[in-house]
């Protein structure tokens, strides 16, 4: 996997609702998964799981939901488009939601893989993809769900 750790936090944080994961990628292939996994980093380097969420690329339409929690993506088949092996794409796709509190000393860590043999079939089933994850002020990003202190 893939990981990004954040330095110690200085205070609490509370992260209540949806995280959302924006991620500019180029692949070698058509397809594939993307997964990315919440995670909190104590001071004793413990790592917890918080939350998960995952797109397969040629889903990667958005549509503008109707209702607060719908879909961000139809996952039709005629949405469905193929990824051109080397160009940038974005993906972006929510993570479940949770509610938690991220204690002053912790790290957070955001872990990006390409399966969860666990729960998902391979995608794409043959081949060793290889994507690129490209990085900057406006390209990836994970936008947390904040609750402000009172």
């Amino acid at each position: 996997m893939l990981t990004y750790t954040s330095a110690p936090l200085a205070a609490d944080l509370e992260v209540t609702g949806a995280p959302v994961v924006r991620l500019e990628v180029s692949s070698s292939h058509t397809d594939g998964a993307f997964f990315a996994y919440l995670e909190a980093v104590s001071p004793d380097g413990q790592s917890r799981y918080i939350t998960e969420g995952g797109l397969r690329a040629i889903h990667r339409a958005m549509r503008t939901p109707e209702h607060p929690g719908e879909a961000l993506h139809s996952f039709r088949e005629t949405d469905a488009a193929p990824l051109v092996p080397g160009e940038v794409v974005e993906l972006e796709f929510r993570m479940w939601p949770t509610s938690v509190v991220f204690r002053a000393g912790d790290r957070i860590r955001v872990a990006l893989a390409g399966a969860d043999a666990d729960t998902f079939d391979r995608i794409p089933a043959a081949g060793t993809p290889v994507w690129t994850v490209h990085r900057g002020p406006d390209a990836s990003s994970l936008e947390l769900p904040v609750v402000e202190p009172r």
